[in-house]
């Protein structure tokens, strides 16, 4: 990375890491990546860093995205390093060697009506993906294909109107080519890889690559193993056919970076990545493959942060 280098990550499960594997956010773990000290003695400048809900039980979803947000809001009040990133003013403390945290609901389990969404703007977030892997009241996930439902249009339509940003990761195909085309902000996959390189359900296919990057969209290379390769052994070096990929599909303006950290196991993830102060060499092996640094640093958070500027509002 450059010293000017924006390091934005499209995707780190942080609420989820602490309170499902019942923790505080100040322990260090071995076989967890996210803490106080890893993220503040890494160069990240934002984090998307989401609610995610579906391992809780259905009646649960809702009081448990609330409890998330207490988290984050817990995590702001204690530390001044970190702060919650909900508008276009917020973006003028990239550089104050400050954090970021930018609310990402992962899947709309907690909206159990259309009109919980002003609950969840007034508490910050900012981007929703519709569902995670499973059908719900909005839309088809990956494991079955479906069409996008009727209160999902009504979602998106909602969306539109306060400003929230669209994640297609997740979605199904045909709930995935109804719900970029009711967006009326720059759509995003937060986490998402390359189909053509990777046949896994949850990559995306050429088209929907396309779909995205010409609405001015980016998508988030996600260093999950699975979604990377078949090999058993994953390093850094096999995220860079994703990235090649991304390249000739969609363009330099497009790519970003969406980790998913501590969203799985450890060993889930390239060998290499133990913490994320580990993304920094991510950048070295792009450039060992001969990656110009302009488009690093594109890739790195320019990308990401255009949209930001341009989805978010000024309050």
């Amino acid at each position: 990375m450059n010293q000017n280098s924006i390091l934005i990550d499209c995707h780190q499960d942080i609420a989820y890491s602490v309170r499902a594997n019942r923790r505080l956010f100040e322990e260090n773990i071995d076989n967890l990546m996210i803490s106080y000290d890893s993220l503040i003695n890494s160069k990240i400048n934002i984090i998307f860093s989401t609610i995610f809900v579906s391992h809780r039980r259905k009646n649960a979803h809702y009081d448990e995205a609330l409890a998330q947000i207490k988290l984050y809001e817990s995590i702001f009040k204690k530390y001044k390093n970190f702060y919650h990133l909900k508008n276009s003013q917020s973006l003028k403390k990239i550089n104050t060697k400050k954090i970021g945290l930018y609310f990402l609901m992962e899947g709309a389990e907690p909206i159990n009506k259309i009109k919980d969404l002003s609950t969840f703007y007034k508490k910050g977030v900012r981007t929703i993906g519709l569902t995670w892997n499973d059908e719900n009241k909005y839309a088809f996930g990956v494991s079955k294909d479906g069409p996008l439902k009727k209160d999902g249009i009504k979602l998106i339509n909602k969306m539109n109107d306060l400003g929230i940003s669209l994640d297609l990761s997740h979605l199904s195909e045909k709930s995935f080519n109804r719900a970029i085309k009711e967006t009326k902000l720059i759509p995003i996959a937060t986490h998402s890889n390359c189909k053509k390189i990777r046949r896994h359900e949850r990559n995306l296919t050429n088209r929907q690559l396309k779909n995205i990057s010409d609405l001015g969209g980016v998508i988030g290379i996600v260093l999950y193993n699975k979604f990377i390769t078949s090999k058993k052994d994953v390093f850094i070096s096999d995220i860079f056919p994703h990235f090649k990929n991304l390249l000739n599909i969609c363009g330099e303006d497009h790519i970003s970076l969406g980790s998913d950290i501590d969203g799985a196991p450890i060993n889930d993830f390239p060998h290499e990545i133990r913490k994320p102060s580990d993304f920094e060499k991510i950048s070295d092996m792009l450039k060992k493959n001969k990656i110009k640094s302009k488009i690093i640093d594109k890739f790195l958070g320019q990308n990401i942060l255009r949209v930001l500027n341009e989805n978010l509002k000024d309050k």
